[in-house]
């Protein structure tokens, strides 16, 4: 392998977003979208809170665990903690730097495509010498949703909020394999069998505010 090739750690829940973001950037993947210059990812980081109470519903931990293994990439756990001297941010900060002392990493790669934290993990990133990294920045969703469906990245809906998504849709998109076509179909039965919401073009179609979660 080239030594030039930067080393990376992709944060990871095994939703759809981290998977792609790792295809694009991997130079053990070579897609029609991957970007330039690509970068070896020689860890996986799961960023999580210490209070298991708060744990993700969406990505229960033994099956981004699995995910992992199946992908042949190392998973290591970061938990994120705040006290009355230091914030979540600064717990962010300080388990990039480990991820850099432990592993030689100079970019940190996720699979945002919002700025949903108000610049968090722009913030995050400072002073630790790692480069953020973001392949699906601003990418209009159909065309997040194409690639998936070309690069055969298989995946479910896991959770929805109902404040986000009508329960009808969501009982209709749990549990299910999605394809651009079939979250489609369902956004169109509920306009027309119901009040008419226009989901097509009211929902996120990857779920990037919250409607709905995967794996």
């Amino acid at each position: 392998m080239d030594s030039v090739i930067a080393k990376a750690a992709v944060a990871f829940t095994g939703g759809k977003d981290s998977v792609l973001a790792l295809h694009l950037v991997s130079h053990r993947f070579h897609t029609p979208y991957s970007s330039q210059p690509l970068l070896d990812p020689v860890v996986l980081v799961s960023f999580r809170p210490s209070n298991t109470s708060n744990d993700f519903k969406a990505h229960k931990h033994e099956w981004t665990c699995m995910q992992a293994a199946s992908l042949g990439l190392p998973l290591v756990t970061k938990y994120i903690t705040s006290s009355s001297s230091s914030s979540y941010e600064d717990s962010y900060r300080a388990c990039i730097r480990e991820l850099a002392d432990e592993y030689g990493i100079t970019k940190l790669v996720t699979g945002d495509i919002e700025d949903v934290g108000e610049g968090f993990m722009d913030r995050a990133v400072q002073t630790t010498g790692v480069e953020l990294v973001r392949p699906l920045w601003k990418i209009p969703r159909p065309q997040i949703l194409d690639m998936l469906q070309t690069l055969n990245i298989v995946y479910i809906v896991t959770l929805t909020r109902l404040d986000k998504l009508p329960a009808p849709v969501s009982e209709r998109l749990l549990g299910h394999i999605i394809t651009p076509e079939y979250l489609l179909e369902q956004f169109a039965w509920y306009d027309t069998n119901h009040v008419k919401m226009d989901l097509a073009n009211t929902v996120d179609l990857a779920g990037e505010f919250g409607e709905m979660h995967s794996m």
